[in-house]
């Protein structure tokens, strides 16, 4: 995995992390006089080191600035860069200030099609409380570029009280912005005890997104019964081909405990 790269704050980019791919691999052989010999391979199609230019807005409201020290994760069809921390904005000392953009360069493998982010702050500092308009990424090797908006506070003490968002885009092709309807059953097994008196939820997870977080719920009706089948219809942005569901109950009620025989979309 070669690199010839600075990981230093004070050389090069400034960053701390690189992404490494293979460029041969090195294999030995038993020979039959017993000898080992080594076998060098060059890596077919290896995957490609993309770079991204990343524009973060911040708000012009009153306080939007940020003091705290701001994190990054792309994702796309074909993984995430995991958790970066922008350290170094490229058009301002001070970062993240009212009414500012802030551009930062990140290298990472080859993410594919951009589907969403998650960014957030750790709290730290006098004025911590940010103001967050959208952030803009650009894949300088494809020319693509994603935007991702968000137009909320990440703040302890305003809004929702959170300082993590998860942001998907806007505009690609890959993602439609026409709202789909998700026909979701939940089965509940049939043995005794299998009905439950708690808060369900479920997250649906697709290529191009995810759900959120939904309670699933119904005005004046016993849901999660012994044996019963429960009808649900979610509203959201196409998510594309699906991949996994979470369900999950808040373990609230009398008798929370509850035995799922099957969820369908």
């Amino acid at each position: 995995f070669p690199c010839e790269r600075w990981l230093a704050k004070s050389e090069d980019d400034g960053e701390t992390v690189r992404e490494l791919v293979p460029s041969d691999i090195f294999t030995e052989k038993l020979m039959k006089d017993g000898t080992l010999k080594q076998i060098e391979e060059e890596v077919e199609e290896p995957l490609e080191v993309h770079t991204y230019k990343i524009s973060v807005f911040t708000g012009d409201v009153y306080g939007a600035g940020t003091d705290a020290n701001v994190f990054l994760n792309i994702y796309g069809d074909l993984g995430d860069m995991g958790e970066r921390k922008l350290s170094k904005s490229e058009t301002n000392f001070n970062k993240f200030e009212r009414g500012q953009e802030d551009t930062f360069t990140i290298q990472a493998v080859d993410l594919g099609i951009l589907y969403k982010i998650k960014i957030r702050h750790d709290n730290s500092m006098f004025s911590p409380d940010w103001f967050l308009e959208k952030v803009e990424i650009q894949d300088e090797t494809t020319e693509e570029s994603f935007v991702f908006l968000c137009e909320r506070w990440l703040s302890k003490k305003k809004e929702d009280k959170k300082i993590e968002r998860t942001l998907y885009e806007q505009v690609h092709k890959a993602r439609s912005l026409v709202p789909v309807k998700y026909e979701t059953i939940v089965v509940t097994g049939f043995e005794k005890g299998a009905g439950t008196d708690a808060n369900v939820f479920i997250t649906i997870y697709g290529l191009n997104g995810d759900s959120g977080r939904r309670a699933l719920k119904q005005k004046f009706r016993n849901l999660f019964e012994r044996g019963k089948t429960n009808r649900f219809y979610l509203e959201t942005l196409d998510m594309g081909e699906l991949k996994k569901v979470r369900i999950e109950h808040d373990n609230s009620g009398l008798a929370p405990g509850w035995l799922v025989e099957r969820v369908e979309i």
